[in-house]
């Protein structure tokens, strides 16, 4: 029936559109003010380096090796929330460590344990020199021959270094890193890990492919992340690195403690005699504020979404979350709220969209008696009757879908915040013990694994797949049914599809997702209940629908499209006498 299809559309291009998105997201990813510690860590990169050109840097440890027989030694820069370990031999970064961080299985968390390595000036023993700064600062210069690199540590994550080679045209730096695994998910923390850079010209970033083994070959580049799900490493520079070579590989199946193996050569061209170079090295979270806090556009690399998505996520949701956790709540508690909120927001455009459903169910008995009139007749004389009948109503088709895609934007800004947002990392809430991975209420894995499903069940998702489930009836007991139209058959079809294909894909996403998305639908439940109750008088509508019919008064909307359809049918009329004339 006219009135199914039209009720019917609306919800099946919902669902479809759901569907499609949701999908192809779930393939392809195959805190308002800045931290003062990081700006801090900024501000010292000028600062030290004064101090270190004169005699007022406090000498703290000052190591002279054997120039005979030197010895490698390790020395550490260390705050209260990072810990750099670095060896005399060839200058190089063995360790770091996050203080604040545990990984999922409550080890110390290290982004850099030994498999590290960055050559091109960092030949033979070279000669420490450790020293404090009058403002807290530590500073680091290594001395080899004529290159000399010196490490500056504030208060924050980030690293000040300084390279300066005698008599170098150029140094190529070829730094090499294993991504260690730090979350439960293997497959979900390696397939949002890959290198980012930011383009100095363009002024914006770009990304090697997620999940997958990739490289490329840029230039004028101010900085390299190698970019894990909730951590990165991130190397810049003042001057822009004239070229780099990126590479990002998958470990052997048989590594399960690393995500990617990564590897970026990067160019730096010498002026006035030789390599001067400086820039900040940052290995900690991938917390939004934090990345923001250095002003050099760190906070790219996390996966908000593009376009309107990522705008959404950092105009409104990031200060919502932001604003909620500075009472300390619970953040299960934060994402009810949230959700809450946005249903608050959005009722509007949930009313609207109900009652444009509400006008086309009032108007089957109307639609009956032209399906039973035209049983028999061409499909398209009883189309032209039904809009005959629309329009003399008033009623626009498809007044109850357009509200319901302007939802979607905000609908995929939630997809992509919850997977990206550190925040809810390891914060437990009811029977999930980290909000950022998978919630599991029995484990099979020592049995067997089901493909695309996994070896454990989520029971947040089942949650979720069943509103999806009793939503989508709700919706079709509201919307009486008669016949049996292949459009009824899909709707029964979806009905019961939709929430298995949300089952499989959900079942490994961030928990916090899935509880947002249960609690969505049990209030849109909820809100269109109320609307029907209280809001909606359909005798009403029905009456002013009729009233409508018998003044023979055109809607806007009605206007509009007869004004369309004249202008498509002169057009045709003008097309057909060049072809004839």
């Amino acid at each position: 029936m006219l009135e199914e299809k039209s009720i019917d559309r609306n919800q099946i291009i919902g669902f479809v559109l759901i569907a499609a998105i949701l999908f192809g997201m779930s393939f392809w990813a195959s805190e308002l003010q800045p931290d003062s510690p990081e700006q801090a860590a900024v501000a010292t990169v000028e600062e030290v380096a004064v101090e270190q050109s004169v005699s007022d840097a406090i000498p703290v440890q000052v190591t002279v090796l054997d120039s005979a027989s030197p010895a490698p030694e390790v020395v550490v820069l260390e705050n209260d929330v990072v810990k750099y370990t670095f060896t005399t031999a060839g200058a190089q970064l063995q360790n770091v460590e996050l203080k604040d961080y545990k990984r999922y299985n409550g080890e110390d968390l290290y982004l850099v344990n030994g498999r590290q390595s960055m050559t091109g000036a960092h030949e033979g023993v070279f000669t420490a020199i450790l020293s404090q700064g009058n403002n807290g600062s530590q500073a680091l210069t290594m001395t080899s021959g004529a290159t000399t690199w010196t490490y500056t540590l504030g208060d924050g994550y980030g690293l000040a270094w300084a390279l300066d080679i005698e008599g170098a045209a150029n140094v190529t730096l070829d730094w090499k890193q294993d991504g260690i695994r730090n979350e439960k998910s293997l497959k979900n923390e390696a397939q949002n890990t890959s290198t980012y850079f930011w383009d100095a010209v363009d002024e914006s970033d770009d990304y090697l492919s997620d999940g997958r083994d990739d490289e490329e070959t840029v230039s004028n580049i101010s900085w390299v992340a190698h970019k894990q799900q909730y951590f990165s490493s991130i190397f810049a520079t003042e001057t822009p690195f004239t070229t780099a070579h990126l590479l990002t590989k998958t470990p052997e199946v048989s590594d399960t403690g690393h995500t990617r193996l990564f590897r970026s050569e990067l160019t730096i061209a010498g002026s006035n005699g030789g390599v001067h170079a400086k820039g900040m090295w940052y290995h900690g979270p991938n917390k939004y504020n934090t990345l923001k806090g250095f002003d050099q556009h760190f906070d790219e690399i996390i996966p908000f979404g593009w376009g309107i998505f990522g705008w959404i996520s950092k105009g409104a949701v990031i200060p919502m979350f932001n604003l909620f956790d500075n009472f300390g709540w619970n953040y299960g508690f934060i994402i009810f709220l949230m959700a809450l909120i946005i249903k608050v927001v959005l009722s509007p455009l949930t009313f609207s969209s109900y009652k444009s459903m509400a006008k086309m169910r009032v108007l089957k008995p109307e639609l009956d008696e032209i399906n039973e009139r035209h049983k028999d007749s061409d499909a398209v004389k009883k189309q032209q009757e039904v809009m005959a009948l629309y329009q003399k109503v008033g009623v626009n088709p498809l007044g109850g879908c357009i509200p319901q895609l302007l939802q979607f934007p905000i609908l995929i800004a939630m997809f992509r915040f919850f997977p990206a947002s550190i925040e809810l990392r390891q914060q437990s809430f009811l029977w999930a013990d980290d909000l950022s991975a998978y919630d599991s209420v029995f484990e099979f894995g020592q049995w067997f694994s089901i493909p695309f499903y996994g070896d454990h069940i989520s029971l947040f998702t089942i949650l979720m797949a069943i509103s999806t489930y009793l939503y989508t009836k709700f919706n079709n007991s509201m919307t009486p049914q008669s016949g049996n139209s292949m459009m009824q058959q899909q709707m029964v079809i979806i009905q019961y599809l939709m929430p298995v294909m949300l089952l499989v894909w959900f079942n490994n996403y961030a928990s916090g997702l899935s509880f947002y998305y249960f609690v969505s639908n049990i209030l849109i439940f909820a809100q269109q209940w109320a609307i029907r109750k209280f809001f909606i008088d359909e005798e009403a509508i029905h009456a002013q629908l009729m009233a409508n019919k018998a003044s023979g008064k055109t809607s806007k909307f009605q206007k509009r499209m007869n004004d369309m359809m004249e202008a498509q049918k002169e057009a045709g009329n003008r097309r057909m006498r060049r072809i004839y004339k």
